[in-house]
């Protein structure tokens, strides 16, 4: 009897064994590479940045257009800079009705795949970012708080050198006017 139990205990084993290695090469398997862009300032970005930084600007009006692989680029390049943030590998869909965002964040050395849909728009000229769908794979709590920083991110824009007079998006382009301070 205890011959057949050491037996069956044996194949159980196995059996174990084989399941937990099929379930990780599925795991492995449906992994997908992120979807990676240089790190590059959007040129009319840099421009903009430079004639403010010189001083001698008041009041004058300006205009940027960002199409989604520039705002891609842009945004890597400012996740380079500050490695802090816990974000990489950004992608980006505009639409006239909304922004679609998803990339990769680094918690506690998991990479977890986010995404994320909101509606921007001009209140005192100034973005206000409406969150119309958010996906993170945490717990509610933490998605709310998470929510509240990036509310808390964008409030700081009045803190900008320039202020906002209009913002048209189209299919893959956002064209963004204003006047610098």
């Amino acid at each position: 009897m205890a011959a057949i139990k050491k037996r069956l205990n044996l194949w159980i084993a196995i059996g174990l064994i084989f399941v937990n290695l099929f379930t990780w090469a599925k795991v492995l398997l449906a992994l997908t590479q992120p979807y990676v862009v240089g790190p590059i300032r959007n040129p009319e970005i840099v421009e903009l940045l430079a004639y403010i930084a010189s001083g001698a600007h008041s009041g004058e009006k300006w205009e940027v257009t960002l199409t989604e692989l520039e705002a891609e680029q842009t945004i890597t390049w400012y996740l380079q800079k500050y490695p802090q943030i816990p974000f990489a590998h950004p992608r980006i869909k505009i639409t006239p009705d909304y922004v679609d965002g998803e990339g990769d964040v680094l918690i506690t050395g998991l990479r977890i795949h986010v995404s994320g849909k909101a509606r921007v728009t001009l209140i005192d000229d100034l973005p206000v970012m409406e969150i119309l769908d958010l996906n993170l794979p945490l717990p509610r709590s933490m998605s709310e708080s998470i929510e509240k920083v990036i509310q808390v991110q964008l409030r700081r824009a009045e803190l900008l050198p320039v202020r906002f007079t209009s913002a048209e998006w189209g299919d893959g382009v956002v064209v963004v006017r204003g006047v610098i301070r």
